[in-house]
């Protein structure tokens, strides 16, 4: 296959209804419309990547469809574990000691990274309403990049993730709305973007969990607007297409002239059992702890006696992280 375009990258907004129909038009306008080049991954006889600047606006991110029937995913359990890694930083101790060449364990964690800066995020929130009634500021952001780990050459896979930012709109009835926006570095948009999203907004992710949060720290309705996701780079890998993925992206194509097309993308994020998962990730976080290993399945979870379905997960698992509720802490400044 041959290049596309020539040096300049090409800039793409996409506007969606719903996380699926957002994903399912990123990848064709991506396939269409994005440069060809080589990449970090490409090798002699594998097909050049595409890769644009994507920005995708979800306008209803909580509303189905939100899994696409032809997207890439971890089971269920992984999902939910992916989920409370972003959200509570379930797995936090999985980072390596930066004082230890040889650990190999995680150079980061997305959590670990900006859930100090939420407490100061929500007392600025606190006072702007206390003393003016008003949510309007562009000031509730916060950061993930850290150059003294992330720019040496020892980070080889530095985060993705670069930045969140709260902005709050009013609409004509004088409510809320908090509209959410992450900026990222890079993304794999056929095996990654959806599942990110995934612990960034719907009922699980980052942007309802500040709304909820929010909402009942100022005692006022906050309502979950727009998910609004940008990528510096977001690309769909060459070697996809020597697996068959040109296929599957001319259906899609032949999908959108369907009457039905939402239903015909339509693929339930919401779990059967949700708590019956976190029980299962609590038991698999006890195992570990107590030394015999990561994520062991159901079934050796039950040969060493857990009683799955009566383990006890931490209670803020359903809610926001307890640490939003803490004040600040202000030795973080120094």
């Amino acid at each position: 296959m041959e290049k596309r375009g020539n040096h300049l990258l090409p800039s793409i907004l996409i506007e969606a209804e719903t996380l699926a129909e957002g994903w399912h038009k990123a990848m064709i306008a991506c396939y269409e419309k994005g440069v060809r080049a080589t990449d970090p991954q490409y090798q002699k006889k594998i097909a050049f990547a595409y890769d644009a600047d994507v920005t995708i606006n979800i306008k209803n991110p909580l509303e189905e469809p939100i899994r696409h029937k032809f997207a890439l995913y971890d089971d269920d359990r992984g999902l939910m574990q992916y989920i409370l890694e972003v959200t509570h930083g379930i797995h936090n101790h999985w980072k390596k000691n930066p004082d230890n060449p040889n650990d190999t364990r995680w150079g980061y964690t997305y959590n670990e990274r900006f859930s100090g800066q939420i407490p100061f995020i929500l007392a600025r929130i606190k006072k702007d309403w206390k003393e003016k009634k008003d949510l309007s500021s562009r000031k509730y952001t916060f950061g993930i990049w850290r150059p003294k780990e992330d720019s040496i050459l020892e980070q080889g896979d530095p985060p993705c993730w670069q930045r969140g930012h709260l902005r709050f709109l009013k609409d004509d009835k004088g409510e809320w709305w908090l509209n959410y926006i992450t900026e990222w570095r890079s993304r794999d948009e056929a095996k990654a973007w959806l599942e990110n999203a995934l612990g960034q907004t719907t009922k699980y992710g980052l942007h309802k969990l500040f709304a909820d949060k929010i909402s009942n720290m100022l005692e006022i309705p906050i309502h979950v607007g727009a998910y609004i996701d940008r990528s510096s780079s977001l690309h769909i890998y060459g070697r996809y297409f020597e697996e068959g993925l040109e296929g599957m992206l001319e259906k899609m194509k032949e999908m959108e002239k369907e009457k039905d097309f939402k239903e015909i993308i339509r693929t339930s994020l919401f779990f059967e059992d949700e708590k019956y998962l976190k029980k299962l990730i609590a038991a698999q976080n006890d195992a570990e702890s107590k030394g015999y290993g990561k994520n062991l399945s159901e079934q050796a979870l039950r040969k060493l006696g857990y009683d799955i379905e009566n383990f006890s997960y931490p209670s803020d698992w359903d809610s926001w992280p307890k640490e939003w509720d803490e004040e600040p802490d202000k030795s973080l400044l120094k």
